[in-house]
């Protein structure tokens, strides 16, 4: 795994340009990504996401994660485990998605990016 937030920031930035680490009001930190593209099938073509990286952080994994607060299906549908909730005081639309593996040694802020990107590879 790379060493710092910082470090683990510049590589996510090398996909994500504009994407940001902001403090959040329970001692973590806030991962903003601006723009994510989204595969047909969705009520959006792209979506900001933000998810928390989390005190105690790489040994505590990041856990679900938040999007534009009017992202559905295409169909008008909600997601599938997921529903209105606020970060931080702004309305997101929250996933309820859960990383079963994670290993503080090797995996970092990209390889959860990558499984946002996944779940959001699906529209359902």
């Amino acid at each position: 795994m790379i060493d710092t937030l910082a470090d683990q920031l510049a590589v996510v930035q090398q996909r994500y340009p504009e994407s940001l680490l902001t403090p959040g009001s329970d001692g973590g930190q806030r991962l903003h990504v601006p723009s994510v593209t989204l595969p047909t099938g969705w009520s959006l073509s792209t979506t900001p996401v933000w998810f928390i990286v989390p005190p105690g952080y790489p040994s505590v994994r990041p856990d679900c994660f938040f999007a534009d607060v009017g992202l559905q299906l295409a169909s008008g549908a909600e997601p599938i485990n997921s529903s209105i909730q606020p970060l931080d005081g702004l309305p997101l639309r929250w996933f309820s998605w859960h990383l079963s593996n994670w290993n503080s040694a090797h995996d970092g802020l990209v390889q959860y990016l990558r499984f946002v990107e996944r779940r959001l590879s699906e529209a359902r």
